[in-house]
């Protein structure tokens, strides 16, 4: 669908096909994301792994991410720290603060800002408000991280020897560290590696909360799919969910996978800009225009999927995520190069939790509720929430 934002023209991508098109032949020509000044101040002048453009500063930032955070050896490595985090019966210290600013970025990620899309209407987001909001938001966020990097200079750094003096550092004992060495030259400032933090903290933290939600609400819907699962979780598991007895889990699996297609976190992913003039399946698109990839609809493509808004978690027992994003049936997580790099990190969390929560307690709606009267209906800023907070009665197993 083609369509006019202010005075630049946009593609809504809606289909596998489309996807497909678009991201397995064309990828480079729309490997840059669209530049909205109000969104850029929120993310240190784009320099967020996420935000920046395409180029040297976002390949070694995006490495760096991958190498000391992401890879797959690091996801293991980190599995002691989900489960500290996965443990219901923990005390949380979360900042009520934290989540109060995390609510009000993605309230402003959400928006849309006349004045970066119609420049003649520039002094609109002054007398709005929404630049006063973008400035008090950054600062507070750039206060948090600030005292973050501060800590870690104070403390010099964690060593521990089980893994090895590398392994045995934090993400932002890395960074510091490759700051002061000079190894990445210019890349890492001071803004630099505050950017990639709010990247990880922006990209994980909201995103995988909604899964899990979407995952218990579409559970609690589904009194059999419950059942199925839990009794697949307390049977691998005795007690307590680790990391090793998630890999037999298959059915937990296809329950997220069925999620991620129904409900995926961000339904409209980050809007790319076309780099050069192309033609897209019949259509002459010009340099400049936006590209919009509509998640939500390609998950619910009656083309590709049988009884689409139907949850079905069988429809994945033969294929993985890998193979249904190959296929571009699904992809909540983006494709090409500019897809979500802490893809295995996120659903590692996920898988996590959501064993725990289900292996380790019966659930029921409140009141006696029925599970066909359960409200799915759907709120989105930008990631996509219940449009009511799920309430449900938990008992200990």
């Amino acid at each position: 669908m083609l369509l006019r934002l202010g005075s630049r023209p946009a593609l809504l991508v809606s289909t596998g096909a489309a996807a497909r098109e678009l991201f397995k032949n064309h990828d480079l020509l729309v490997s840059t994301r669209v530049r909205i000044k109000t969104i850029e101040k929120l993310f240190y002048d784009a320099k967020t792994v996420a935000s920046a453009p395409p180029g040297d500063y976002w390949r070694h930032a995006r490495a760096t991410c991958v190498l000391h955070l992401l890879s797959n050896k690091r996801v293991q490595s980190f599995a002691s720290v989900r489960a500290q985090e996965t443990n219901l019966t923990s005390e949380s210290t979360s900042s009520n603060r934290f989540k109060e600013l995390l609510d009000e970025l993605m309230s402003l990620l959400g928006g849309y800002f006349v004045g970066d899309f119609i420049p003649s209407l520039f002094w609109v987001n002054w007398v709005s408000g929404v630049n006063r909001r973008v400035d008090k938001t950054f600062k507070e966020f750039d206060d948090i991280l600030e005292s973050v990097l501060i800590e870690h200079e104070k403390n010099g750094g964690v060593k521990t020897s089980d893994m090895g003096e590398e392994e045995g550092k934090s993400f932002v004992d890395v960074l510091l560290e490759e700051q002061k060495d000079g190894k990445s030259g210019h890349f890492l400032g001071r803004d630099n590696i505050k950017a990639l933090l709010l990247d990880m903290f922006v990209g994980g933290t909201d995103t995988t909360a909604t899964l899990v939600e979407w995952v218990m609400a579409e559970l609690l819907r589904h009194p059999d799919i419950m059942n199925k699962l839990q009794h697949e979780v307390r049977t691998v598991a005795k007690g307590n969910v680790n990391e090793n007895d998630l890999d037999n889990m298959t059915y937990l699996k296809q329950v997220i996978l069925e999620t991620l297609r129904l409900h995926p976190p961000v339904p409209l992913l980050a809007p790319r800009e076309l780099m050069e003039d192309c033609t897209i399946m019949g259509y002459n698109l010009a340099a400049g225009t936006f590209i919009f990839t509509n998640a939500w609809a390609i998950g619910r493509d009656p083309n590709r999927w049988a009884d689409p808004d139907e949850f079905q978690p069988e429809r994945f027992a033969n294929r993985s995520l890998d193979d249904s994003v190959h296929a571009f049936d699904v992809v909540p997580f983006g494709a090409g190069r500019r897809g979500c790099a802490g893809r295995s990190f996120a659903l590692a969390t996920a898988e996590l939790l959501i064993a725990n929560l289900v292996g380790r307690f019966d659930w029921a709606l409140p009141d006696g509720g029925k599970a066909e009267d359960l409200d799915m209906s759907e709120c989105t800023l930008p990631t996509i929430h219940l449009r009511y907070p799920l309430l449900a009665m938990a008992t200990p197993v």
